[in-house]
C-alpha cells in the first residue's frame, strides 16, 4: 500500500518574489492517501514519516508589470534566470533564509531543480529521499539577488487558478 500526496501553490493573492531564496507555501491538497505525508499550509513545511520516497515537482515565477492586457503574461528577453531546490529542515529550521544564504553544497539541500526563467518557464525536479525518522522539508525558489517585477504568485482576472508550484510525493 502506497501513501502519496500532491500539493499545489495556487494564487489566492499576488506575492512578490524577494531576492534570494523564497519558500513555496502550498495552498491546496490535490490528492492524498494515507498519513505518512503532511503539509503545513501556513509555512510550506512538508513532513514525511520514516521510509523511502519518490518526490517530483515544478516551481515557476512570472513577470508582472501591471500593464498586461487581460489574460496575458509579460515576456522579457533577456529574462531573469533561476531555479528551485528542495531542502531538509533540522530541529531549528530557517524557513525563509533570504537573510542568510544557504549554499547548494549544504547537506540540507536534497535536490536542485532545472534552470528556469521568470517567463513562466518552470524549474523541474525529481529525486528519491530516504529517512529513518520523521523528516521535514520545503521547496524554495530564487530568481536572482535583486528581482524586479517578478512574482511567486499571480492573482489576476479574479482567478486563484494560477498554479505556480506543485510537489508530488509517493512513499515506496
Amino acid at each position: 500500500m502506497f501513501d502519496y500526496a500532491v500539493f499545489t501553490e495556487l494564487s489566492p493573492e499576488s506575492k512578490l518574489l524577494k531576492g534570494g531564496w523564497n519558500t513555496r507555501v502550498f495552498t491546496n491538497m490535490d490528492s492524498r492517501k494515507g498519513s505518512a505525508i503532511q503539509c503545513d499550509f501556513a509555512t510550506g513545511i512538508l513532513t514525511v514519516a520514516p521510509g523511502t520516497y519518490h518526490i517530483g515537482g515544478v516551481s515557476m515565477v512570472a513577470y508582472v508589470s501591471g500593464d498586461e492586457p487581460p489574460e496575458m503574461a509579460t515576456i522579457r528577453a533577456p529574462a531573469s534566470a533561476g531555479y528551485c531546490r528542495r531542502r531538509a529542515l533540522g530541529p531549528n529550521p530557517i524557513v525563509d533564509p533570504g537573510m542568510r544564504d544557504i549554499g547548494n553544497d549544504d547537506p540540507s539541500v536534497l535536490c536542485v531543480g532545472s534552470t528556469s526563467t521568470a517567463n513562466l518557464t518552470p524549474s523541474l525536479f525529481e529525486a528519491y529521499f530516504e529517512t529513518n525518522k520523521p523528516a521535514r522539508m520545503l521547496l524554495e525558489h530564487q530568481s536572482g539577488s535583486n528581482p524586479e517585477e517578478i512574482y511567486l504568485r499571480v492573482f489576476t482576472q479574479s482567478s486563484k487558478w494560477h498554479a505556480m508550484a506543485r510537489i508530488s510525493i509517493r512513499k515506496l
